[in-house]
This record gives structure tokens, sequence and C-alpha cells, in this order.
């Protein structure tokens, strides 16, 4: 399946990978929808996407349904409907079970999961047997570590909702589960790391477009560990 003219949402699309999927659909012909929650980071994002112009953005609040399902309207409205959607929306979080109040753990599982079910809720109606959903999920829903318990939650939940969402849905519903992805925001978080081991962006991109374009290929949760790209002496 061809991604050329299709209409993809992205949510999440200013965050660390957002540029990466972004520029990827654009460069495949796709018309692409994005989504950000706040204007210092949709300015941001000019300087870090190269097609950034072709990208249409939307400011909204994924975790109010009032305000996800005004913003489908507006969508469908401005654009017709929505063809595939990658969920990237979400954001890391550190805290094990003595570092993590109720507010924080709610919060996360809002961050991740029902920011992607609000989105595929909301489109429902406009995706079909031709379209894909590919949401992200994280290592850490499969294999936990300690210290990040809201965030492993939250992404566990992200997993059983793709898996969930696909044996309902006619749309074909996936979600990648990489490991700590090799983006700047993340080498400045955590600049002691060895980032050998880390997942290099492109090839989680490359995971989704193939994901959305397979026929083939549903209900499936996409474990990705390394990925960095052979480096010539």
């Amino acid at each position: 399946m061809e991604l050329q003219h299709s209409t993809v949402l992205v949510t999440g699309a200013t965050g660390n990978m957002g540029p990466y999927v972004t520029d990827s659909l654009v460069d495949h012909g796709a018309n692409v929808i994005g989504t950000y929650v706040t204007a210092t980071a949709r300015d941001d994002v000019e300087s870090r996407a190269e097609h950034a112009d072709e990208v249409s953005y939307y400011q909204v609040d994924l975790t109010d349904q009032a305000a996800v399902e005004s913003f489908a309207e507006t969508v469908v409205d401005e654009h017709g409907s929505v063809d595939h959607i990658v969920g990237l929306a979400g954001g890391f979080s550190m805290g094990g079970i003595g570092d993590t109040d109720g507010a924080a753990f709610r919060a996360a599982l809002d961050r991740h999961a029902t920011t992607a079910f609000l989105t595929v809720r909301a489109f429902v109606d406009y995706l079909d047997d031709q379209s894909g959903v590919v949401l992200f999920s994280s290592d850490r829903a499969i294999d936990p570590v300690p210290g990040t318990l809201a965030y492993n939650v939250g992404k566990g939940a992200v997993r059983t909702l793709a898996e969930s969402l696909d044996s309902e849905l006619d749309a074909r519903v996936n979600a990648v589960a990489p490991f700590l992805i090799d983006v700047p925001g993340n080498r400045e978080a955590m600049p002691d790391a060895d980032f050998s081991t880390w997942t290099a962006p492109d090839a989680v991109v490359d995971e989704i477009l193939h994901l959305l374009r397979n026929e083939g290929v549903r209900g499936q949760i996409v474990q990705m560990t390394g990925g960095q790209p052979e480096v010539e002496n």
C-alpha cells in the first residue's frame, strides 16, 4: 500500500520523534497533519523538521475528550478525512513506587493511553480496512525496569490498547515498542549513557512506515532493541 496522497495524522508531532516521522511521511507523498501542545514546541519544530512548512499543525489537548472531538471535526472539515494514524503523543517520566503518587500515575496513563484512545475514537468512523494505526509503546512495557513505574504501566496500557483496538476495528492496529531512542533530547537527559545500545530513530521510522503500508500485519507489538547503523572504520 502506497502512502502517496493519503492523509496521515501524527499526534505528538513536535516531540522527540515527531520530525523524523513527519519528514519521512512527506517524503513519501503523504498529506501530514500533526498535533502539538505548546506554542513553544510548535515554534521549535521549525528548526528540527525539514518539511515543517508542509505539515498542517494543530494545537490540541489530547487528554480532553471534548477538545479531541472538536479537533476531529476541524480536521474533517479542512482535510476531508484521515486515512492513517501514528500515535506518538506521550512523554518520559522517572520514579519508582515510592516516588510516584496517584496524580503522577494517572498523568502517565493519560499522557500515553488516554491520548491514543481518544484520538482513535474520534476518527474511528473514517478508518477502514485500508487504514493503518501505529501506536507508540515501549520496550519497558514488555521488559519493565525499576525506577520508571508509571511510564512502564502507561506504555503497557498502550500495548493492550493496540491489541484490543485491532480486535474491534477494520483498520490494522499495531504498535512499536522501542528501547531508548537515540535522539538529541534523550542524549541531553542521559549524557553518560551508552548510546551504542540505543535504537536509531531511522529504524523506528522505517518500522512505522512498514506497519502503515503492510496489509498483512495487524495486532502486533514490535519490540525494537538496538537498531544503530553500522559505522565504517
